[in-house]
């Protein structure tokens, strides 16, 4: 009974991913996430002409004051390629505040449910200075 009870916690373990912050994301978590289309994680900042350049992974332009976010990696999928979350707006909220934006890039650095946004956008949510906010998002 032991060793069968050992083998569901190994199981259980190899099915999470950690969302950038450290914390275990499960495989059913992600996949509640994807039904409801709500997702929760964490938004950090980024100037895209001295972070990664002007041109995102989706392929598209990037301004910095665009109303525009970096996808986490592992929603994102393959970053060789452009993923199928590119161009869908997003509706992005934190403590009772809201900005629409579009996904056009991705964040290699950034766990499941996190989002990267443009300082145009952060400031909106939050002050820069916090660095990061917790947040919830939703295809729109």
């Amino acid at each position: 009974m032991a060793l069968v009870l050992a083998l569901i916690v190994l199981v259980d373990a190899s099915e999470n991913t950690h969302n950038g912050a450290g914390h275990r994301i499960s495989r059913a978590k992600r996949a509640l996430d994807k039904r409801s289309g709500s997702y929760s994680g964490d938004a950090t900042w980024f100037t895209p002409s001295i972070n990664g350049g002007s041109m995102g992974a989706c392929g598209d332009y990037e301004a910095d004051d665009a109303a525009i976010v970096a996808l986490n990696a592992p929603q994102y999928g393959s970053l060789s390629s452009k993923s199928s979350w590119c161009g869908k707006k997003i509706k992005i909220t934190h403590n009772g505040k809201s900005v629409t934006a579009t996904i056009n890039d991705a964040c290699p650095e950034c766990g499941y449910g996190s989002l990267d946004l443009t300082p145009t956008l952060f400031s909106q949510l939050g002050s820069q200075d916090t660095g990061v906010l917790d947040i919830t998002w939703s295809v729109i």
